[in-house]
Formats: structure tokens, sequence, C-alpha cells
């Protein structure tokens, strides 16, 4: 048990910060408004406007719920492999540093299949010239999850 918690304890801060950290990537991503959690987190977030362009993770709870569980899993990936090879501490921050590549291709990936049109820069869509995806995320009621 303590050797299972030697080797545990070290990812599982990774994914408290990472947990903290994915509304600010959502915002940053989608340019939704999220924030960080000390700044108002999902408050700015034009999922909560009436009509209008809503982002997928908010509007979404199931597509928001994918990516957190994709990126925090890639993370566990990261840090599985280096932990036996580099150990827990360097394999954590490498788990870490892995957010950032893990949340821009879980976002893009689970961007492509709704109508949101920024991705990392606003009118991304329009600006690749894809076509809108079969998920909705412009229009609709404003959200107060």
């Amino acid at each position: 048990m303590a050797r299972a918690l030697r080797w545990l304890a070290p990812f599982l801060l990774v994914a408290g910060v990472s947990a903290i950290l994915l509304t600010p990537v959502c915002g940053a991503l989608h340019r939704c408004g999220c924030r960080s959690l000390w700044a108002g987190g999902e408050s700015h977030c034009n999922a909560r406007v009436a009509g209008g362009e809503h982002c997928p993770w908010c509007e979404h709870r199931a597509l928001g719920a994918l990516a957190a569980a994709l990126i925090v899993g890639g993370q566990l990936g990261v840090y599985w492999i280096g932990r036996r090879r580099f150990g827990p501490a360097a394999a954590a921050a490498a788990a870490l540093v892995a957010l950032a590549p893990l949340g821009v291709g879980v976002g893009a990936l689970l961007w492509l299949p709704t109508d949101y049109p920024h991705f990392l820069a606003t009118g991304a869509r329009s600006s690749l010239s894809l076509p809108d995806g079969p998920i909705r995320c412009v229009g609709g009621p404003p959200h107060t999850h």
C-alpha cells in the first residue's frame, strides 16, 4: 500500500493541478471567456449568454467531461511511462507539461464535430474552410450549470 501511494501521490498532485487549470485551458482553446477558478471560472463563459456561440465544453457537459478524461488519461500515460525511467518527480513534471499539447490535441479532436467557430483563434473554422459539425453549439438558451 505504501509503495503504491509513493508512486501514485505525485500523479494525484498533477491531476489536481490539471483539474484546476482545465477551465482556463477551455477559455484559451475556445475563446469563450472561461477563466481561472479564482477569476470567476465558467461564470464568464459565452455559454451563459442567450443565443450566439456557446463553448463546446460548457454547452455539452459530456464533451467537457470527455476532454478532461482524455487529457488527464494522457497525462497518466506520460507519468506511467516516465516514472520507472526517470523517477516519479520527473515523470510528474513531464505529465504536467503534457497538459498543453494534450489540451490542444484533445481540444481539436472534440472541436471538429461541433459547429463552434473558434479554436485557438477567433473564426478558426471559417479561416480553415471547415464545415460545421453535427454537434450544435451556436444559438440556444443560456446555460447556468
